[in-house]
């Protein structure tokens, strides 16, 4: 049997586990050793930080210190919420629906941000951080509250355990949306909502960034099988073999795009990486996914920067679209948010 199948089906079986995240938690741990932060990690999580604040810095220059922010899919290590403090942010509010936070973790990660600062390593990377800042981490790092809540609220960061498409924020007071890698692991009618809700808390002319990961996740453990394996099986078969734990929706570049523009969103700046044609060429697509353009299928990463249009006039997608982009969805479930990429 592939290792793929064979993942999928343990992590099936941690999935119907009471306190099913500890279960995976201690898997990630022991066997799959992707919850370690590596300085190539963290480095990778600061760019995600810079790019995120680059947009920002791009289509709304005027936003200087205090801007606002929502992280959707806080996950493991919340790098680029602390990154955009150090950078200037203001209030910043982060939302999973498991809670995968831990003490030891946040604690390594902050003093890793502030070797960087000492060293120099952490400016070259996020150029935006400012000494001010760098020195509130610096103070909190050495005496660090026995809560990771407590400690990430130190810096103006509020974590919840809760659903992105319910924040309770008050309308029009974000500035800035972002996620790393967690938009293709969300249920199309669910994505929606959120952006519905984005739309409700987001000030005019909020920003969107976003980095998404649209390969199959199970060909970074099995090396037999390519970046599009996954697109090779009809949704009825996909809800299935689909993860649990690490839930795909499978969408392609032209679906984010096309529901960013139904929500009310301008796409104003995407960036992709394209795969190798002949990967691609070797999968017996699906239905489903036979009416894409190669270009769209070829998409394996992507950051898309989206602003809003007036809310008032933002188009409500139509039923045939909504259908779409849920008919991959298994049932209605959540979100589960993919927690080793981050």
């Amino acid at each position: 049997m592939p290792h793929w199948l064979i993942k999928s089906a343990v992590q099936r079986v941690i999935s119907g586990l009471p306190a099913s995240h500890k279960f995976n938690e201690f898997f990630q741990n022991r066997i799959t050793r992707s919850l370690e932060l590596t300085d190539s990690r963290f480095e990778a999580r600061l760019e995600h930080c810079r790019r995120h604040f680059d947009h920002l810095r791009e289509f709304r220059p005027e936003l200087q210190d205090g801007f606002s922010v929502v992280e959707i899919g806080t996950g493991w290590f919340p790098v680029v919420p602390v990154g955009l403090f150090l950078c200037g942010a203001g209030p910043i509010w982060t939302f999973d629906i498991s809670p995968l936070l831990g003490s030891e973790r946040v604690g390594n990660m902050l003093r890793k941000f502030n070797t960087y600062a000492q060293d120099g390593r952490l400016r070259r990377i996020l150029p935006g951080t400012q000494p001010s800042r760098v020195k509130v981490l610096q103070e909190l790092v050495e005496h660090l509250p026995a809560s990771p809540v407590e400690t990430l609220a130190r810096l103006n960061i509020t974590a919840q355990t809760r659903e992105a498409q319910r924040t309770g924020l008050p309308p029009s007071s974000i500035d800035l949306f972002t996620s790393t890698g967690v938009l293709e692991y969300i249920p199309g009618d669910v994505l929606r909502e959120i952006l519905v809700e984005c739309q409700r808390v987001g000030r005019d002319g909020a920003v969107q960034s976003h980095y998404l990961n649209l390969v199959d996740q199970f060909s970074y453990f099995d090396s037999s099988i390519t970046a599009f394996n996954f697109l090779k099986y009809s949704a009825r078969a996909w809800k299935y073999l689909n993860s649990p734990l690490t839930w795909q929706n499978r969408f392609r570049i032209s679906d984010f795009r096309r529901l960013f523009r139904e929500s009310g969103y301008r796409v104003v700046k995407e960036t992709c990486t394209r795969g190798n044609r002949d990967d691609l060429k070797k999968v017996r697509l699906a239905p489903e996914f036979q009416h894409y353009r190669e270009e769209d299928l070829l998409v394996l990463f992507a950051w898309i920067a989206a602003v809003a249009e007036n809310r008032e006039q933002a188009p409500s997608l139509s039923r045939h679209d909504q259908k779409l982009l849920a008919e991959d969805a298994p049932g209605k479930r959540q979100a589960q948010v993919q927690p080793q990429k981050r």
